[in-house]
Order: structure tokens, then sequence, then C-alpha cells
């Protein structure tokens, strides 16, 4: 029995060992998430506005890694026609995974529904012009063949 003892006071010294090293391990993970800085910025969002346009005047950083701004994703962008502004989103993480999300509200300029016709795009019920020659072209006698054009939207009726 005393092989037996010896075994079992090991095995729990090794326990407690394991559990030791697992507490200090955790306690020195990084669990604090980066956070945004914002600066104020003069930007009216539109069709012509780029990420790297929504990107200035935002920085990012990290207790344990610093500057992390190279690491700030746009999650998506939410345009209000009727409110005149554009919600976006940006999330950034550490080198840890801790991640932080953001929103910043931008004034916006919109098409009028004139503008998106002229333009060829949407219109309210999310349909579109279609312009094809194929119908056209045999109604005067042409071929057709290879000379199909599409805009690549349909028209509904």
């Amino acid at each position: 029995m005393r092989k037996g003892n010896f075994l079992a006071i090991v095995f729990i010294l090794l326990s407690v060992l394991i559990i030791v090293a697992s507490v200090y391990m955790y306690r020195g993970m990084d669990k604090i998430a980066p956070e945004f800085r914002f600066s104020a910025l003069d930007i009216t969002y539109n069709d012509e506005t780029t990420e790297r346009d929504l990107l200035q005047g935002i920085k990012a950083f990290d207790a344990k890694d610093g500057d992390v701004s190279d690491r700030i994703v746009i999650e998506k962008v939410v345009a209000n026609e009727e409110a005149g502004t554009a919600v976006v989103y940006y999330a950034v993480s550490d080198m840890s995974g801790n991640v932080t999300k953001q929103s910043r509200i931008f004034p916006a300029e919109f098409k009028t529904d004139e503008e998106k016709m002229i333009l060829g795009e949407t219109f309210e019920d999310n349909s579109a012009i279609e312009i094809s020659f194929d119908e056209m072209s045999s109604e005067f006698g042409g071929s057709n063949e290879g000379t199909e054009a599409t805009s690549g939207a349909s028209v509904e009726e």
C-alpha cells in the first residue's frame, strides 16, 4: 500500500500544479477590448463615398497591442433616405481576439427617383429597366446574332 499512497500523493500534487498554472495563464491573458477614437470629420455620405473616406478620422488603440487602426473594418452601412443620414458600423479586434464595435452617423445625400431612372438604377419597387434588341431586330428584318445588348436588369409589369 505504500506504493499506492505514493502514487496518490504524486497525482494530487500534479493536479494542484496544473490548476495553479492554469489560473496564472488565465490571469495573464488580454481580456480588454480595444477602443475607438473618433475625430471630427466633414464628410457627406453619397454614392461616390469610398471605404477609405469612411475610415478617415477614426483610430483604434489597445492596452496591450497599441495602435490597431489597421485592423478596423466596416461591417455595414445603413442609409436612411427619409432622415438624410447614413449609419456606418465599424469593428476592430486586437491580437487576442477581443472585439469592439461602434457606429457613426454621417449626413447623406441621395439621388432623386428621376436621377436614378436616367442612370438606369433601380426603382422603388427594386425593379430596373432591361433593354433588349432581340425583338426589335427581328421586327425590322435584321439579324440579331451576337448583337444582344442588355442592362442585366428586368422590368416587372
